[in-house]
């Protein structure tokens, strides 16, 4: 554990209520028990006890070496998370056609085959008209073109 660490601990310390305990030796042991661990996390730790960040602490009293350990274990997680590389994001990459072109040219194939009964027609427009009964039953209206289609017409046999 290099210096900065220790620093940041024994500021941790400085915040809480003494204890009898022999702050040199506590401090070798949690030394010793983060050798595994980055200085970083012990600092990030020793930080969040110190400003009383650490869900369920005691606000009174310094935490124990075990509850500090699992606080370093965390932040070393985040810290190993944080560092992992990451996907870079998608590029869009325009075609010849914007995406509510290609809606609409979509809705034009889908609905070609049927015959057209109002242009530029509006959500609130189509819904009074189906209200009152002045489109036909089976009509349709495309969004992403603003069209009424009529029903299909039904076939005639020769």
């Amino acid at each position: 554990m290099n210096q900065q660490a220790e620093q940041s601990i024994i500021e941790m310390w400085n915040g809480f209520k003494p204890t009898s305990q022999d702050y040199r030796l506590l401090l070798a042991t949690l030394a010793k028990q983060c050798s595994g661990l980055s200085d970083q996390a012990v600092i990030d730790a020793a930080d969040r006890y110190g400003a009383g960040d650490v869900k369920d602490q005691s606000k009174e009293f310094a935490p124990t070496v075990p509850q500090f350990l699992d606080e370093v274990r965390r932040r070393q997680e985040f810290i190993e998370l944080k560092a992992r590389p990451r996907i870079a994001p998608p590029k869009y990459v325009p075609g010849p056609l914007a995406p509510f072109e290609i809606a609409r040219q979509k809705a034009f194939t889908t609905y070609s085959h049927l015959p057209v009964l109002l242009e530029n027609i509006s959500y609130d427009e189509w819904r009074r008209l189906s209200t009152t009964k002045q489109v036909p039953t089976g009509a349709i209206w495309v969004a992403a073109l603003g069209i009424v289609y009529g029903p299909q017409a039904a076939r005639k046999a020769a």
